[in-house]
């Protein structure tokens, strides 16, 4: 997919990529911001509040009218978590101007409602308006206390926080309930007019043509606010402790889980991709293969590599009593690793695993821009074409010693209340 941008200005990095395929136009616009405890729950009250109001639409009804009358265009924000920093991420979606009907200007009206609401919020006298803060920040409290339901999620959460103990990247999404409740609609603002002259922001434009309109607009009106901003460094390894950490909690739940955290140093990336893969990414990787289908020691057992933080989580749905016993035979995995057992097969099956999802991506808008973002975060401008390349140059031998870099961090068990029975000390 063609890609052009230019380098970073005014603490702005705008790439425009574009696909005669597509019939429709996406633009996202991640601000980077620093992760802090106090911070997290305003951060993620931002993306709600920017989203469902403006100066120009104060009612959500209206806003979304708006956006109906605007051929259904649509418009959303997250938060994303990206190792020790976090990105605001506001994305709107709207069909080409080649497609209306009565020649209406869809870009041009999408761009102004966008826009307003993030340089014209739904604001007065140095704060949001009271009636939308108040919504919203019920919307988020109700999300921090519903985090715990998806207990998987949760049990990555609590290992992620205990691998991470002491830096920026432990800290939840959503933040703490205790700090949620010291947000006020003066606090929430005066944070968002903060990030706006200060967050590096990285804007993705996908369309089905060249739209250097859509650039110029955006560029001209972010640039109205005084900025100072250096794109951020991403790679931030985690230090390995002195001796792995233990932990464990129990609630009401069918099935327990189990989350393993090791680091590594001085592996590439395209090496370390495919480690992953032969691990525990394929559908014969040596963790599902072993753990799952030979062994029978759990329901589900994958694989998640934190890039940012040199880190690999392995996560698993278990009986509690087998808590021993999964991590020993994780163990196993990663030492046959460091002896070579796996096939060259398998190292191929890794390399076309990701060959199909970088393919996959390039069929949608919005994941064709979120790898290009990924890019960006890594600091490596190698297409996925050239990625798959290097990753079959990988050797067995690179595999091996990446097997011998790995180093178990920490464990966290979520126990099943009132079910099988395993001591913390035992994880």
């Amino acid at each position: 997919m063609p890609e052009t941008g230019t380098a970073p200005v005014n603490g702005i990095r705008y790439t425009g990529l574009c696909s005669p395929k597509f019939r429709s136009c996406l633009l996202t616009l991640h601000f980077y911001v620093e992760r802090t405890a106090e911070a997290a729950p305003v951060h993620a009250l931002l993306t709600d509040l920017l989203t469902s109001s403006s100066a120009a639409y104060p009612e959500i009804s209206a806003l979304a009218l708006r956006l109906e009358s605007l051929y259904a265009a649509e418009y959303s924000a997250k938060l994303s978590l990206c190792g020790d920093r976090a990105a605001l991420v506001f994305t709107v979606s709207w069909l080409d101007d080649r497609y209306a009907l009565n020649g209406e200007k869809i870009t041009d009206a999408v761009l102004e409602l966008v826009l307003g609401c993030l340089l014209h919020p739904n604001a007065e006298n140095g704060a949001f308006r009271a009636d939308a803060f108040r919504i919203c920040r019920q919307n988020l409290l109700d999300d921090i206390d519903c985090v715990r339901n998806d207990k998987r999620e949760y049990a990555l959460q609590q290992a992620a926080a205990l691998a991470y103990r002491g830096e920026p990247a432990a800290i939840s999404a959503h933040g703490e309930r205790a700090e949620a409740e010291q947000i006020t609609a003066e606090s929430a603002y005066r944070l968002w007019q903060e990030i706006l002259h200060t967050a590096f922001a990285d804007i993705v434009c996908v369309t089905p043509e060249p739209r250097p309109q859509i650039r110029e607009t955006v560029l001209k009106a972010l640039s109205s606010v005084r900025r100072s901003a250096e794109p951020p460094a991403f790679c931030a390894p985690s230090p390995l402790k002195s001796a792995p950490a233990f932990a464990s909690e129990q609630m009401p739940l069918e099935q327990s889980k189990l989350v393993l955290a090791y680091k590594y140093s001085g592996v590439r990336r395209e090496v370390m991709a495919v480690f992953c893969g032969v691990l525990g990414w394929i559908s014969d990787s040596l963790l599902f293969e072993n753990l799952r289908e030979k062994q029978g020691l759990c329901y589900y057992c994958a694989l998640q590599h934190a890039v940012t933080k040199q880190t690999v989580f392995i996560d698993t749905g278990i009986d509690a009593v087998q808590a021993h016993a999964v991590q020993d035979a994780v163990r196993e995995q990663i030492l046959a690793m460091k002896n070579g057992a796996f096939t060259d097969d398998m190292m191929e099956r890794a390399v076309l695993r990701y060959e199909y999802q970088t393919a996959a991506a390039t069929d949608a808008p919005d994941t064709a821009a979120e790898m290009a973002v990924i890019r960006h975060r890594l600091n490596d401008s190698r297409s996925p074409a050239e990625f798959a390349a290097a990753m079959r140059r990988v050797t067995r031998a690179e595999l091996t010693e990446a097997a011998e870099r790995l180093r178990p961090d920490s464990v966290f068990l979520l126990r099943a209340s009132g079910g099988e029975e395993a001591a913390c000390d035992a994880c």
